[in-house]
C-alpha cells in the first residue's frame, strides 16, 4: 500500500461514516494532525510514514490537533467529530506509522539514552533494513520514497537521516579517505551529486556518493550532528563558524581548528576543555607562549587539584611502539610519560589570585563529575604538542 493508497482508503471510509464534503488532499492533512502535526508540511518536515503498521508502535492518535485540523479545513462540526473517530481507528487497523527524522537518527546510532530513541524504530525499521548481506530496501520503500522527498525539500535532517542509515556500507579505503578529506580541505565544503536509492540498488557501489551527497547536504543546511561529522570525516572546517554551543565537544573542536591552522578558536576551544577539566587542554594552554604567566599557574594549580599535577615528572617504562612495558615478559624497554613543566615563579599575592581562581574553577568541576570522571578525561590524547 502507498500513501496514495493509504488516502484513497482513509477518504473512502471518512465518506462511508458521513464525511461527505472532505478532499482527497484534506485526508493527507488529516493523516498528519491525527498523528500530532498541525499541517501535512509540519510533518513533512519533520517526519515520513514508513511500512510499519500503526498498531505496533505504540503511538497515541491525537484528537485534540485533528478535530483543530477539521476545523481549520472548514468541515461541519458534526462531520470533524466523525473523522476524529473515524480516523484513529482507521490507523490502528490498516494505518501506516509515522517515524520522525530524529528517530531515525538516534536509532541508527543506538543512542538508548537520546530523548528521540524509540525502540519500536530500532526493532522494526532499523533492524529491519539491516539484513545479513547488507541494506534490505525493499521492506521500507515508504519510507526511503518520503526521506528522499523531504531531502529533496532541503529538510537537512532527513538528509542526515539517509546518511545514518547508508553510514555501516559507505566505507572507503585509507587512501580514497585521505584523497577525500584533502580535497575538503582544499575546497572548503564539497558537495557530491545526488545519487538515488534505485541507482544505489543497480550499483551498490555507489553507496558511497549517495552517503557523502546526504552527509555534505545536511551539513550545508545547518545540522549541527552533520558538521560534527563531515568534521571528523572529511576535515571540513564549517562547524569552526558556528556560534559555540553545549553541543559541541571542545576537544574535538580544538583539533578541527588546529588542523585548519585557526589558532584564535583552538586557544577558545582549548579554555573551555581546560575549564571542564581536560588535563591535556591545560598542558596546551601553559606551553602556549601567548598564555600569561599568571593564567598558566592558574592552569597549573587546577592540574593539581584534579589529582595530576603538571609540574611533576611522569615517566613509564614502555615497548618501543608506545605501549606500556610489562616486566613479566622482559626486553627492551624505553621511557615513556612526560616532563613535569616548569614555569616561573609568581609573587606570593600574584600566586594567592591564581590559586583562588584554580579553587573556583575546580569547585563547579568537583560537583558535576562522579569520581571516575578525572581518569576517563586524562586519558584522552592530544596532538597538541
Amino acid at each position: 500500500m502507498t500513501i496514495k493508497e493509504q488516502a484513497y482508503r482513509a477518504h473512502a471510509l471518512l465518506r462511508a461514516s458521513g464525511v461527505a464534503s472532505l478532499t482527497r488532499s484534506h485526508v493527507h492533512e488529516l493523516l498528519a494532525a491525527a498523528v500530532g502535526y498541525p499541517s501535512l508540511a509540519a510533518f513533512q518536515y519533520d517526519a515520513a510514514w514508513c511500512n510499519v503498521r500503526f498498531s505496533l508502535t505504540g503511538i497515541v492518535p491525537d484528537a485534540v490537533t485533528l478535530r483543530s485540523r477539521c476545523r481549520d479545513l472548514g468541515l461541519p462540526a458534526e462531520e470533524g467529530e466523525r473523522a476524529v473517530e473515524t480516523l484513529p481507528q482507521f490507523l490502528y487497523d490498516l494505518g501506516y506509522a509515522p517515524v520522525r527524522f530524529d528517530a531515525l537518527i538516534a536509532a541508527f546510532d543506538d543512542h538508548e539514552d537520546e530523548p528521540d530513541w524509540q525502540e519500536w524504530v530500532w526493532i522494526h525499521v532499523v533492524k529491519s533494513m539491516n539484513g545479513t548481506y547488507g541494506l534490505n530496501f525493499e521492506d521500507q520503500r515508504l519510507l526511503l520514497e518520503g526521506l528522499e522527498a523531504a531531502a529533496r525539500r532541503g529538510v537537512p535532517a532527513a538528509h542526515l537521516a539517509i546518511a545514518k542509515l547508508l553510514e555501516s556500507d559507505a566505507t572507503l579505503s585509507e587512501d580514497e579517505e585521505g584523497r577525500v578529506r584533502r580535497q575538503v580541505k582544499r575546497e572548503g565544503m564539497g558537495t557530491s551529486p545526488f545519487v538515488s536509492f534505485t541507482d544505489v540498488e543497480a550499483n551498490i557501489m555507489r553507496v558511497y556518493e549517495k552517503h557523502r551527497h546526504h552527509l555534505l547536504a545536511a551539513a550545508r543546511g545547518g545540522d549541527l550532528r552533520a558538521l560534527v561529522e563531515t568534521a571528523d570525516r572529511y576535515g571540513d572546517p564549517a562547524i569552526l563558524e558556528r556560534v559555540p554551543s553545549d553541543e559541541m565537544d571542545p576537544i574535538s573542536m580544538a583539533a578541527i581548528a588546529q588542523e585548519h591552522g585557526d589558532g584564535e578558536r583552538l586557544r577558545y576551544w582549548l579554555t573551555i576543555a581546560a575549564r571542564e577539566g581536560d588535563i591535556d587542554a591545560m598542558r596546551a594552554l601553559i606551553l602556549d607562549p601567548d598564555e600569561s604567566v599568571e593564567q598558566a599557574w592558574v592552569w597549573m594549580h587546577l592540574s593539581g587539584l584534579l589529582g595530576h599535577d603538571l609540574g611533576q615528572d611522569r615517566h613509564v617504562a614502555i615497548n618501543e611502539d608506545g605501549t606500556l612495558y610489562d616486566w613479566d615478559i622482559g626486553g627492551a624497554a624505553y621511557v615513556g610519560g612526560e616532563d613535569g613543566i616548569n614555569l616561573n615563579p609568581l609573587p606570593i599575592d600574584a600566586d594567592l589570585v591564581a590559586r583562588q581562581a584554580a579553587e573556583r574553577l575546580f569547585a563547579p568541576i568537583q560537583r558535576r563529575t562522579r569520581p571516575e570522571f578525572n581518569a576517563e578525561r586524562n586519558s584522552r590524547t592530544l596532538a597538541l604538542r
